[in-house]
């Protein structure tokens, strides 16, 4: 009886109601085991690497003006609330919570695309192929590299129009809305640019975050390759000055020095080729040591290597394979060995 009432009502809807609405997702499981080193105790895990459901559409207003929205939410199918155990960094955004990743109300036409809300930044949406990888543990993907690549709540973000083929610009803002002196809150502002043509890309963003005890923080990523005709080769650079958690943002295992003015630089190398429906891969990611106050530190770098390869089952569901080795110079070497399937809805 309840059934039938449901179809009724759902039958009796105007089909307006579903007009432009899509449904779209990932679902992502692997298994781990980490060798974190050193006394650590070796772990075998079932884990959730970033699983994600989203619901978008847009509504035509007239004159090129559309009004379009975006709920995404992430979740974690290990039975984990928040996508984490202990000896991880990743989180993968998987709180449960609604509308937790990128979600936002917003206006499109030819003079661009404006949208407020949890928006993602120029870093989550536009770069970061340099990450090709599936996995919940940091030894097994370059969540370190990666880290800013999120979404920022209580923001506004301008997507230029695609006036130049292959040409993209976006302004973000995110808005300090705890103001107390105990916040640890930052009013935010990134610019993002980049050009793509024939296979060749080059990207850049710059992130500005406001002062909290009188350091502010200022950020800059660089990537360029090309993705083409089965070949992926991507370089990506960058560097952070600011407060000591910069300092690999509590990835690894030194202490920060507390109240100094830190700077960081990265580098990230990653190659790929499909073969049919085979696509090894490989990636390299280095750290300089860290300087605090302008004095290099030893032994606060990293190095890390990534091997593997996904293949193909469909063009929606990928089995991939990888290898990972992580080493905090003064540290014992972390070793990982992952095993994922991903389907994408």
């Amino acid at each position: 009886m309840k059934k039938s009432l449901i179809a009724l009502l759902v039958a009796s809807m105007p089909a307006a109601a579903f007009a432009d609405v899509t449904i779209y997702g990932a679902i992502k499981a692997g298994v781990e085991n980490l060798d974190l080193g050193g006394k650590a105790a070796k772990q075998t895990n079932i884990d959730d690497l970033g699983s994600r459901i989203g619901f978008k559409g847009s509504e035509d207003l007239g004159n090129g003006l559309k009004a379009i929205w975006q709920v995404e939410s992430g979740f974690a199918i290990d039975g984990n609330s928040d996508g984490t155990n202990a000896g991880k960094a990743y989180t993968g955004g998987s709180t449960g919570t609604l509308a937790n990743r990128n979600s936002f109300l917003g206006l499109q036409s030819n003079l661009g695309t404006l949208r407020f809300g949890n928006v993602s930044n120029y870093l989550d949406s536009d770069m970061g192929l340099v990450d090709a990888w599936s996995y919940n543990s940091q030894i097994l993907g370059l969540g370190i590299f990666t880290r800013d690549a999120t979404r920022l709540k209580n923001s506004v973000r301008y997507d230029l129009p695609a006036v130049v083929p292959g040409l993209t610009a976006s302004l973000q803002y995110g808005t300090k809305e705890d103001k107390s002196a105990a916040s640890q809150q930052h009013e935010t502002s990134i610019v993002g640019l980049g050009y793509e043509n024939s296979g060749f890309f080059g990207k850049y963003a710059y992130t500005h975050e406001s002062e909290i005890a009188g350091i502010a923080n200022d950020k800059h990523r660089v990537e360029v390759g090309y993705n083409a005709n089965n070949l992926f080769v991507g370089l990506g650079y960058q560097q952070e000055q600011g407060a000591s958690s910069l300092a690999w943002n509590g990835f690894a295992p030194q202490t920060v020095v507390a109240g100094a003015k830190t700077k960081t630089s990265e580098y990230a190398l990653t190659a790929s080729y499909s073969f049919g429906a085979i696509t090894p891969k490989f990636t390299y990611a280095h750290g300089d040591n860290v300087k605090y106050n302008s004095v290099k530190q030893d032994n606060t770098g990293y190095d890390q290597y990534l091997l593997g390869a996904d293949y193909a089952l469909s063009k929606r569901t990928t089995v991939g394979a990888q290898y990972g080795e992580l080493k905090f110079k003064g540290y014992d070497k972390q070793k990982a060995l992952g095993l994922n399937l991903v389907h994408n809805f």
